[in-house]
């Protein structure tokens, strides 16, 4: 037998000391956790569950800000614009768009109209007069468990969900959960206010708790500087959870916006998958676009199209360019969109359920108001359209009874049976604050100039009504509230009503009252829905997931889990059975703004719906 070498019989020597320091830390890790689980064994105080009590919302006292003048409506004096609006390299223009001008008229006309308050004028110091919606929440004065929420329930599927608590007194706390038929009781040292469930245990939830509630527990105490424990042992309530039986899509495409909004923000587009924590990048924008609405064609989300709306903001003082993109995952490639339309704009997309014809908002001129809050961010338009891009025919028109020059029409969706859009509508011409829009439906078969017909419950009711999504099983209506304008409103809440348009709508909820609720996508089951929320902290937008029974019931909602959360907005979260499979590179290739453009004819009259006749012709 040969004798072993110097240099192995170090490494070998190297990897048993390894290993042995390895055992040690294990050991001693474990016994200072008995130690420490020990100082809990006694009895204990529950702390009650108290109901959250929120601040008043935010108001100003502009006076010092005023300068000479402090009637309503005035600017900023010089000595004072380094204060939101401006800067020393000049004046920050807090309208940005091809609407700027429209938009601005608007204001300065509700501000002559409306003398009383003065909210709605064209100023920055007028927009401050506008109170804050968001109302942060006061901390809780015992322990509490603040996520998840009592009754949560989680999609198989999902990778191990964080524990968080809120406690002004202890230091040291014991997680324990009690799992499966018999109960039994697993418990975890923290230092800290949060906590994640080990892999292993969650493994063993997501089997057990299907038919019978998880019970999460957590305990605090305060040790002193000498490591000794000072006072009883607080205990929060008892929160259950379950597992659901039905599975969440695997993966969720979004875009991570970073406030401040504005004109030159180059949002990323991210793939989650949802049974890991680290997403991966699916379209870096390269700081030098902007893309934005993507949608796919087919919730499998490996087969099919995908739309983006892209803007390039490398323009060296030309008109920056915006265009549609497209890009066949089927066959790994892609183009850039010229559409028969002064104007170029195309947000705001839905597939048709055949995947032939893509609607959007065309002849959309468009401008975004910079927030003064970020909680909060406007749209202002003077025009925009409903219309369809015909794939196979390479041709676009615009929809009869969706096209109307004196109404805002946006937010187009398919019906599953692909004979009706609905689309939120609005008149034109006001503060982007004050617009209401309401939910209408117009028929798309036979090719008949029929006017489309409001949505019972989204129409009239003093709210905005936007955002509209069917569920792919066609049972269920999706759409959006709030008391004023769009986007990420801090008023919006998510509502539900039945896929046939019947009947009246139902707020979910998952909702909460003090922050947003808005972007939302159904998952291929028709069982989840993901949204972005604004409910932690008012400022960014995270990604939740709730639970839609059989009577349209949705279950408290539940946070995709992040290890750090980022300073950024999650929005447009677009839920996809499978990992798209597409090459970064390849997409941002086929769609980067150096292509040559495919020319896209303008279809006229009632000949854009003769593939619909023809197929009415052939049942008849």
């Amino acid at each position: 037998m040969k004798t072993l070498t110097r240099p192995l019989r170090i490494t070998i020597a190297s990897v048993v000391i390894l290993v042995l320091l390895v055992a040690v830390q294990i050991a001693a890790r474990a016994v200072r956790n008995a130690r420490l689980s020990a100082l809990f064994d006694e009895p204990f105080q529950i702390c009650t569950r108290e109901e959250p009590v929120y601040y008043p919302r935010v108001e100003y006292d502009l006076a010092g800000y005023m300068g000479g003048d402090s009637e309503p409506g005035s600017e900023f004096s010089s000595k004072d614009s380094e204060f939101a609006t401006g800067s020393r390299e000049g004046e920050i223009a807090w309208v940005d768009g091809d609407a700027r001008e429209e938009v601005e008229a608007a204001l300065r006309r509700r501000a002559a109209e409306d003398s009383v308050d003065g909210t709605t004028g064209a100023t920055l110091v007028v927009r401050l007069r506008s109170p804050s919606v968001y109302q942060d929440r006061q901390p809780y004065r015992s322990l509490q468990i603040t996520y998840p929420e009592d009754g949560a329930l989680f999609p198989p599927n999902l990778c191990p969900p964080y524990v968080e608590w809120e406690d002004p007194r202890n230091n040291l706390w014991q997680v324990s959960v009690r799992v499966g038929e018999k109960n039994e009781r697993l418990t975890f040292i923290s230092t800290s206010k949060r906590w994640r469930f080990p892999s292993k245990v969650w493994q063993r939830l997501r089997r057990n708790a299907i038919t019978h509630d998880a019970r999460l527990q957590v305990k605090g105490l305060k040790l002193n500087g000498a490591g000794q424990k000072s006072g009883a042992v607080k205990a929060s309530e008892v929160v259950r959870f379950r597992i659901s039986p039905d599975p969440a899509d695997n993966y969720i495409v979004y875009r991570l916006v970073a406030p401040p909004f504005s004109s030159a923000k180059t949002p990323d587009l991210f793939v989650r998958d949802i049974r890991k924590e680290k997403p991966k990048l699916f379209l870096s924008a390269r700081r030098k676009y902007c893309v934005n609405c993507h949608c796919f064609s087919s919730k499998r989300g490996n087969t099919g199209k995908l739309s983006l709306q892209v803007r390039s903001l490398d323009a060296a003082g030309r008109k920056l360019p915006v265009y549609l993109g497209i890009y066949d995952i089927d066959r790994r490639s892609g183009y850039r969109v010229q559409l028969p339309f002064e104007i170029q704009m195309t947000t705001y997309m839905a597939w048709s359920p055949d995947q032939k014809k893509l609607a959007f908002s065309a002849n959309q001129k468009i401008a975004a108001l910079k927030p003064i809050l970020y909680e909060t961010q406007l749209a202002g338009m003077s025009t925009s359209d409903i219309a369809i891009y015909d794939i196979d025919r390479n041709e676009a028109y615009l929809v009869p009874g969706a096209s109307d020059p004196n109404m805002l029409e946006v937010y187009p969706r398919w019906s599953p049976d692909q004979r009706l859009i609905v689309f939120s509508r609005s008149p034109v011409g006001d503060h982007p604050a004050h617009i209401f829009y309401d939910l209408y439906a117009v028929p798309v078969d036979g090719g008949k100039d029929r006017p489309a017909r409001p949505i019972e419950g989204a129409v009239k009711n003093g709210r905005s009504n936007y955002f509209p999504r069917f569920s792919p099983d066609g049972r269920w209506f999706s759409f959006c509230q709030c008391d004023g304008g769009d986007l990420i409103r801090s008023s919006s809440d998510i509502y539900l009503k039945s896929g046939d348009l019947k009947g009246p709508p139902h707020r979910l909820a998952c909702n909460v009252a003090h922050a947003a609720d808005s972007w939302h996508s159904w998952s291929s089951n028709s069982r989840w829905i993901v949204f972005a929320s604004k409910r932690e902290g008012g400022v960014y937008a995270y990604l939740y997931l709730t639970h839609i029974d059989e009577t349209g019931r949705a279950s408290p909602a539940i946070r995709v889990p992040m290890r750090k959360k980022p300073h950024a907005s999650f929005n447009i979260p677009e839920f996809v059975a499978h990992d798209p499979g597409i090459r970064e590179a390849q997409l941002f290739d086929a769609i980067r703004v150096e292509r040559e453009p495919r020319v896209v004819k303008e279809r006229k009259g009632k000949e854009g719906y003769a593939d619909v006749q023809e197929k009415e012709g052939e049942e008849g």
